[in-house]
């Protein structure tokens, strides 16, 4: 059985300011699935959700969901949920009329409304929050309300955009598996966007390299964290660049291996959680963390290294 496409970008591309914000930027979106997009600060991740969503046109290319071609539908249309970054609650609201907001604008029966919000606060464990304002909640749980006004509407495509930014990295570590959660409760399809490789490992099934407004890569996410195919992908994801002889190879700071036979000279060492190290190599500087002690004579195996094309 063919699986059809919750969402399909085709040669999506935008100027703003007179700027190529985004440049030919093409993916699909899976039902039931989590997409996380990962690039930095200004590679045009949120350009990207805009345009989805429907706040922006794109100059050129066309924007597909449930095969229907939505790049010029109302936003009112594409039955798309939003999730900002700066969460967008109204502090003169309670967590019940916040949640409520979207449904009372699409002028729901007030009993509809009613057992919707309970319904919902039921499953994101909100329930006792409801006569709350968001002044007295903590980060955790006005994220998880600004969640459930989300959901409360019914959509069946996510825009999330880097929601968890504000949190620590409990709150950070605990807000994941709710979204994850969510996922699967609701059979709902997620496009993720953020700068922060752990989102990217525990949330995404698939992930695409956003870089200057263009995809480097996409795909499956063991694919797209293990094997970059480019050093500009493997310097995204964290990895140690050297060359040797005539090759280039990528290594992540977590495969690097004390007790091998590439020499090292210690510049930096930090103890923490873990051992975090600078070392000095035939091969240039690199970076890599250890629950070992290292010592000057062990040197280090650079085995797990990937072959950069």
């Amino acid at each position: 059985m063919v699986q059809l496409d919750k969402l399909r970008l085709e040669g999506v591309s935008k100027k703003i300011g007179g700027l190529d914000t985004l440049k030919n930027v093409s993916f699909r979106l899976k039902e039931k699935e989590i997409k996380v997009i990962l690039g930095a600060s200004g590679s045009g991740k949120t350009s990207i959700l805009n345009c989805i969503a429907g706040i922006i046109e794109p100059d050129s290319g066309s924007i597909f969901k449930d095969e229907k071609n939505i790049t010029h539908l109302r936003i009112e249309d594409r039955n798309i949920g939003f999730v900002f970054q700066d969460l967008g609650l109204f502090y003169s609201m309670n967590v019940a009329e916040n949640i409520a907001y979207g449904l009372r604008i699409r002028t729901k029966d007030v009993k509809e409304i009613n057992r919707k919000v309970v319904e919902i606060s039921k499953v994101l464990d909100i329930e006792d929050h409801l006569r709350k304002f968001p002044s007295q909640l903590s980060g955790g749980e006005k994220q998880l309300v600004s969640l459930a006004r989300t959901l409360v509407t019914g959509p069946d495509l996510i825009l999330m955009d880097e929601p968890l930014s504000s949190l620590d990295s409990f709150l950070r570590n605990v807000m994941r598996w709710y979204i994850k959660d969510i996922q699967q409760k609701f059979n709902i399809s997620i496009i993720y966007v953020t700068h922060d490789l752990a989102d990217a490992e525990i949330l995404g099934d698939t992930i695409a390299i956003l870089d200057e407004g263009t995809i480097l890569d996409e795909g499956k996410k063991e694919e797209i964290l293990n094997h970059p195919k480019t050093a500009g992908i493997a310097r995204i994801l964290g990895y140690n660049l050297y060359q040797k002889g005539e090759s280039s190879y990528a290594i992540h700071p977590s495969k690097v291996l004390i007790g091998g036979s590439t020499k090292i000279k210690i510049i930096y060492r930090e103890r923490g959680i873990k051992n975090n190290y600078l070392v000095e190599t035939e091969y240039g500087k690199i970076n890599f963390t250890s629950d070992r002690e290292l010592k000057e004579n062990d040197g280090i195996s650079l085995e797990n290294s990937v072959l950069i094309p």
